[in-house]
């Protein structure tokens, strides 16, 4: 393994966490919205990222046609059931009186996006450390 793999396999680290914190703003942004843009009940979004090693040769592809290796990460929306909350007087509320609002459970999203805070900076490190390294190594090769 090269020094460049360690800095893709960094960035692409970042790349994910940097996704997963823009969908963990959008659910906190939307946890007491009643309605989408479009009119219906907004659904709580998460990312998943795939660990699956494509085959080699899409990976060559994506090395020499995209310069880089790629992540496989897309953002879904979970399929739950909205939380319901009796006021009557809310103009989006049923003929019984209750309001859906989306299944987003504030404290456990902000649980997430510590975790996310520190995968994101573990990833800076492994990157500063490879970067590190590689410098290192330049310096040992170098004439002083």
């Amino acid at each position: 393994m090269n020094a460049f793999s360690a800095f893709e396999i960094s960035a692409a680290g970042m790349s994910v966490e940097r996704l997963r914190l823009d969908v963990s703003a959008i659910n906190l942004a939307n946890a007491n919205t009643t309605r989408a843009p479009d009119g219906t009940l907004f659904r709580p979004l998460r990312v998943t990222a795939s660990t699956i090693q494509p085959p080699f040769d899409t990976l060559m592809d994506r090395l020499m046609f995209a310069g880089n290796l790629g992540g496989d990460a897309e953002v879904r929306a979970m399929d739950v059931e909205p939380r319901r909350v009796f006021d009557p007087g809310h103009p989006d509320a049923d003929e019984r009186g209750f309001v859906a609002y989306p299944a987003v459970n504030s404290v456990s999203e902000m649980i997430q996006l510590i975790s996310i805070t520190r995968a994101y900076e573990a990833n800076v490190r492994a990157l500063n450390a490879a970067k590190s390294m590689a410098q290192k190594a330049l310096d040992i090769g170098s004439d002083r």
